[in-house]
């Protein structure tokens, strides 16, 4: 009788008992995720798919503060199953899983939720720690900062249950008048790239189905930083091998090597064609060249600019066509969901879109969503937020951040650090005691002033001259320390409430207190239960002025408003047909003294915002210069913190007068007439023409929005804690009429004047430090590399001063002669290095064949046989190392 094996047997019928299982591949853990996808797609209806590339607004669920509203669920989850939810922000893990458990158990497939966020410089979320915005992350040059940041970001976001985070911004800020500068990584294709690199890699860890791990969606695809004028989704001009040389490299970058798995469409138009809607972007380069395997969402309104902006479609229909057709993966809610996914089903069915465009663009974000683990495992661990949450680590990370984003660009005879005996300031400037953190920051968040980091460093030890001067010449916003609820009046903010009709009648549907009377809803719902349009908000409450004069308020709207202040209709901008109204006036009042104000806002249609400033006039301004002059004579050094409020710079936010304000030159002249030193502290967003304040400063530091840590950073470099060694990723220029001004200039782009030469004031990688580095031993090998060799540059740096510091090392490039004009001048590769005073180190720089190569005729990418300058130095002008090699086939 033969033996049986009966592991053996088990083991077969336990195959074939999975074999013949009802349950559904797409289920199956262990299924490859192309199988999965597919088997999932096969068992989908046209309108589960067209659900799948919807994104629903929290509000449209919400009856309040994550309450949910139980009919919306049910027909936007339980029933639709639509793709992802954005602008949530779950307080806890516990309300994602909440509403994630609906779609998985509700829902005829069980199709999962993705929840998308901002994280620009830190998750969004209330609460969450706050880095320096991108620009300043940038003049770190630290690599390996950056991918922790990008770490942090990504477990504070998980551990909420955000799975996908629109960011980073990988455009090239080319042209500094954009407001969108600050979220940039600065100038230079290279640097950027590397920091794109970098933070997604950091962001996205070892696998997405981590704890610690989100998709990053780099943006705005592609070439958006150029826009005509400075101004914010213009038209864009450019060339194809200009553009693959330079905006697209780092998207490439991003995609090939860090395997981001989302992307953003942009709203421009480029040679004519948007963005949205651009097969060669979303199609030619991106899937077939660089091999994306993630899902493309619009940005923000992109889609319905084709016809509302572009005029190249002509109904709402053929643009939702024209981008999914193109390589479009998902809606940024444009449009009503009803209106995109009927758009989407009947387009099939009249085979204007085809079923194959349909499958990709659903089977992209199922694709993420099972990669993501979401459908194996779909809840967050409760217990993530407790250990990871602003945690010490991450504070810890951010006060580093923050330190080497500082560049410091002037010390004349060394004033700086200061003497750490100083007995006496004067503290001046706007922003001396604002919380500067830039656009996209955390929700609420707060970061440590420089004023508050003074009081903290020397308590009652050093006296502290401050002088307030919040309020200037320019229209700014209403600070939240002007304003007192009604219903609170001991805190600060306004009354909120919002009606589902334009003329407040009833009760309001929802209220809240405000902290801001500058607001942007886009096309959206501004609250919990509210229509999207054809609703109205009052604020209500007191304003009081922090010194006495005369106010002028100005009052923009789209689409009606009005305001009074004590009882009294100051602006009036109600009622008529006009759209994007403007409106102001000027009122005396008396410091201290609360009087009631009102501020009322309809929204009839489409975009809604509504913004309310003040500003001093210059009558009363020159009591804030007596106040200067004697701070200054009555101290031992004066600082002064100016630069551009939060209404100055970021999206939409752009300038055409780059020049700082008058009022912020004057009282620098005032302090220095003082004869005591004057040290001048940017918090900025962009380069500005800083010639003059260069020349009336002692010292003066680029502090950029230094994050939550930033007046602490800023102290510690002053009095020498910390050397400082940022270098600019961007160009600062003398005049504003010499920009564009980046350092990669072609050959034939002499930029002379006949006033001036444009040159910049300070130029891409430059940054002082409080040692001093001198390089040495130039050795480059091979000496005689072929186009397929790797290059090693050596050199030998050394700390000749004597106090510890980093200096970062660059090495340029120049192709002397090529097929076609290449810049002068190119970041090939940097190192940032650490030395002790007296300290030596060898370093190496390695260069492969993609280093040296450029985009010919042909649009091929290849090395040409030829001469080329190896420079090595500490910026893109002060060069102190060079040697030719010669590159032979």
């Amino acid at each position: 009788m033969r033996k049986i094996n009966y592991i053996c047997v088990a083991a077969f019928l336990l195959l074939l008992s999975a074999g013949c299982s009802d349950t559904p591949r797409y289920k199956n853990a262990n299924a490859p995720v192309e199988e999965r996808v597919n088997d999932l797609l096969s068992r989908m209806t046209l309108e589960e798919k067209a659900a799948q590339l919807d994104m629903l607004s929290a509000n449209d669920i919400l009856d309040g503060p994550d309450k949910l509203n139980e009919a919306q669920a049910m027909h936007f989850i339980d029933s639709m199953c639509i793709g992802s939810i954005h602008d949530f922000y779950p307080k806890t893990a516990a309300i994602a899983n909440a509403v994630q458990k609906r779609a998985i158990e509700n829902s005829r497939l069980g199709i999962p939720l993705i929840f998308i966020e901002e994280a620009l410089h830190g998750y969004q979320g209330e609460g969450a720690t706050t880095f320096p915005t991108p620009i300043g992350n940038s003049s770190s040059w630290d690599t390996i900062l950056v991918n922790n940041i990008g770490k942090a970001i990504a477990a504070e976001a998980r551990a909420h249950g955000v799975h996908f985070i629109l960011g980073p911004n990988l455009d090239l800020a080319r042209d500094i008048r954009w407001g969108r500068t600050e979220e940039t990584f600065g100038e230079d294709p290279y640097l950027s790239s590397r920091y794109a690199v970098n933070l997604i890699k950091g962001m996205q860890g070892n696998s997405l189905k981590d704890n610690n791990a989100v998709v990053a969606e780099p943006k705005h695809f592609a070439i958006h930083g150029i826009p005509e004028g400075g101004v914010n989704t213009s038209p864009v001009f450019i060339g194809e091998r200009e553009a693959r040389s330079t905006h697209l490299y780092v998207f490439e970058k991003a995609v090939t090597e860090a395997k981001a798995k989302g992307i953003m469409a942009a709203y421009h138009e480029r040679d004519g064609v948007p963005a949205i809607a651009d097969p060669w972007l979303l199609k030619t380069i991106l899937r077939d060249e660089w091999k994306f395997g993630g899902f493309v969402v619009s940005d923000l309104g992109a889609i319905a600019k084709q016809y509302k902006d572009h005029h190249t479609a002509a109904s709402g229909e053929e643009a939702i066509v024209n981008a999914l057709s193109a390589g479009l993966d998902m809606q940024f809610y444009d449009y009503p969901h009803d209106v995109f996914q009927n758009t989407v089903v009947q387009a099939v069915k009249d085979g204007k879109l085809s079923e194959k465009d349909l499958d990709r663009a659903a089977g992209s974000v199922l694709r993420v969503k099972f990669e993501l683990g979401l459908f194996d495992n779909p809840y967050t661990d409760e217990a993530l937020t407790a250990k990871v949450f602003h945690s010490e680590e991450h504070r810890k990370l951010a006060l580093e951040a923050a330190r080497k984003s500082i560049v410091l660009l002037e010390n004349k005879d060394d004033i700086l650090p200061l003497k750490k005996n100083i007995k006496s300031i004067a503290l001046v400037g706007n922003l001396a005691n604002v919380s500067s953190l830039g656009g996209y920051s955390p929700a609420g968040a707060k970061g440590v002033t420089v004023y508050q980091a003074l009081k903290k460093r020397f308590g009652d030890n050093v006296k502290i001259n401050f002088v307030n001067s919040d309020i200037s010449e320019r229209f700014s916003n209403i600070p939240l320390t002007a304003l007192n609820p009604k219903s609170t009046p001991d805190k600060n903010g306004l009354d909120m409430e919002f009606f589902n009709n334009t003329d407040f009648q009833g009760s309001p549907v929802y209220t809240s207190t405000g902290d801001n009377l500058s607001v942007y809803w886009h096309n959206l719902s501004p609250a919990p239960g509210i229509n999207s349009d054809n609703f109205s908000v009052r604020w209500s409450g007191t304003i009081t002025a922090p010194v006495s004069g005369e106010y002028e308020f100005q009052l923009n709207a789209d689409d009606y408003a009005r305001v009074s202040i004590n009882n009294e209709l100051l602006i009036d901008c109600w009622g008529n047909d006009k759209r994007k109204q403007t409106g102001s006036k000027k009122i005396s009042m008396t410091a201290g003294k609360p009087v009631p104000v009102t501020l009322e806002y309809a929204e009839i249609e489409d975009i809604a915002y509504i913004n309310l400033k003040w500003r001093m006039t210059q009558l009363t301004s020159s009591s804030l210069y007596r106040d200067v002059a004697n701070a200054a004579a009555a101290s031992d050094v004066t600082i002064v913190v100016i630069g551009e409020t939060n209404d100055e710079v970021g999206e939409s936010r752009d300038r055409q007068n780059l020049y700082p304000h008058q009022t912020d030159l004057d009282i620098i002249k005032t302090a220095k007439q003082a004869n005591k030193p004057v040290v001048t502290v940017m918090l900025t967003g962009r380069p500005l023409v800083l010639t003059e304040i260069a020349a009336n400063s002692n010292a003066l530091l680029q502090a950029w929005y230094p994050g939550e840590a930033g007046g602490d950073a800023v102290a510690d470099v002053l009095w020498g804690d910390y050397n400082p060694s940022g270098k600019l990723s961007i160009s600062f220029p003398k005049e504003q009429g010499s920009l564009p001004i980046y350092y990669s200039k072609k050959p034939s782009a002499s930029r002379r004047y006949v006033d001036g030469n444009g040159e910049p004031l300070y130029e891409f990688g430059y940054g002082l430090s409080y040692t001093d580095f001198t390089y040495s031993a130039l050795s480059i090998q091979p000496e005689n590399p072929k186009t397929t060799d790797n290059v090693t540059v050596t050199i030998n740096l050394r700390n000749t001063g004597n106090v510890d510091g980093a200096e970062v090392v660059q090495l340029y490039i120049n192709d002397k002669v090529s097929s076609v004009a290449t810049p002068v001048k190119l970041l090939k590769g940097f190192a940032n290095v650490f030395l002790k005073a007296g300290e030596s180190k060898e370093v190496k720089i390695n260069l492969t064949p993609e280093h040296l190569s450029l985009i010919n005729a042909g649009m091929k990418r290849v090395v040409e046989p030829g001469e080329f300058e190896i420079m090595v130095g500490s910026s893109s002008k002060n060069i102190h190392l060079t040697q030719s090699i010669t590159i032979t086939e």
